[in-house]
């Protein structure tokens, strides 16, 4: 079987992908405003790291968040005490305590946690009886590389200590955390620590050396919230100075054996697409069960809009379906001859 290609022939993606579906006519509505926006605000530059005002950026953004958030019935957030470090436990009506989900958030490496993570972490547990304990890692500048990787695997061994097992535990990426949680996860590696049962990776920022053909060939349709400017900074942000070729900043140069299995979702029309086929690869070279399920163009961290676009609901649902199936069954090898188709403390 050969590679499928996008609508570039620079960029191929594995026969094993999920291909996308039509964007539906919500979707390209959606699309249709959300891109008039980010290129009204890309007109303006943010300048450099060393004159970007991150706390203005961090005020802006939480305002437009809080008009997309549409928390899920029952919904509680509880901050976690006696942890090594900041985060919340996530719970819904539905929550059972020996089914724990790791939520390393996204944000850039410089941006918080926000309901709107806190949000999409509640329908997922909503939909596979799971408890989310959500990581409020440490954030860029003020905490440059390691502090976040070291705070998500902490808060993993912090489970693993009050008697969590770690086929019970899943962890779950968004963005620049799918980038923290797989980096976490070679730290983790490094320790000899168990892997959790199975991960879940959306559209994660895996290679901070922006060396991924997509980053060109989708520049067209980057947006605000992904745009080589705004990447840059915040490389820069984080960083400070260390690596960006180092594989616990950019997993896709890392030998990935071990890793548990894995769901990894991205959007066709991500300037980050590459870093999810590289992903996939690195993971498949190393014997792991991965599956790369591709989605229309739609914005970067589509999911969380759960509430508004059917796209962002039929990536929920098939995440919340490999979570589940997951808890439900044992972390059995890799099998190739298989077919592919379309406790709170």
């Amino acid at each position: 079987m050969t590679a499928r290609t996008l609508d570039t022939p620079t960029m191929t993606l594995p026969p094993r992908a999920r291909p996308a579906a039509r964007l539906s006519f919500r979707g390209w509505l959606f699309n249709l405003a959300f891109n008039a926006v980010s290129r009204r605000m890309m007109r303006k530059s943010h300048g450099t790291a060393a004159t970007f005002d991150v706390e203005d950026a961090r005020t802006k953004l939480r305002s437009g968040e809080s008009r997309m958030t549409a928390p899920p019935p029952g919904m509680q957030v509880t901050r976690v005490k006696g942890a090594p470090g900041a985060a919340d436990w996530v719970t819904v009506p539905e929550s059972e305590d020996d089914r724990t989900i790791l939520f390393v958030h996204s944000g850039s490496f410089i941006f918080g946690q926000s309901k709107l993570h806190l949000s999409l972490a509640a329908r997922i547990c909503a939909m596979t009886r799971a408890t989310a304990l959500a990581v409020d890692y440490r954030i860029a500048p003020e905490n440059p590389f390691p502090a976040a990787v070291e705070d998500v695997a902490d808060a993993y061994e912090w489970l693993i200590d009050r008697g969590r097992a770690p086929d019970r535990i899943q962890i779950l990426g968004d963005s620049a955390g799918g980038g923290i949680a797989l980096g976490a996860l070679l730290k983790l590696r490094e320790r000899g620590a168990s892997m959790p049962a199975a991960m879940t990776l959306l559209a994660p920022w895996a290679d901070l050396t922006l060396s991924g053909r997509s980053i060109l060939t989708n520049a067209h349709r980057a947006t605000i919230t992904n745009n080589i400017e705004i990447l840059m900074i915040s490389r820069e942000l984080y960083l400070q100075g260390h690596t960006p070729a180092d594989p616990v900043v950019s997993p896709v140069f890392a030998d990935l054996t071990g890793m548990p299995k894995a769901l990894i979702q991205a959007s066709t029309a991500d300037v980050l697409l590459d870093d999810s086929v590289r992903v996939e690869n690195a993971l498949h070279r190393a014997g792991v069960d991965v599956t790369l399920s591709l989605y229309p163009p739609m914005p970067h961290g589509w999911q969380r809009l759960s509430a508004l676009l059917p796209e962002s609901r039929k990536a929920v649902d098939e995440i919340g379906s490999f979570i589940g199936a997951h808890f439900e069954r044992p972390n059995l090898p890799r099998d190739d001859t298989r077919q592919r188709g379309e406790e709170r403390v």
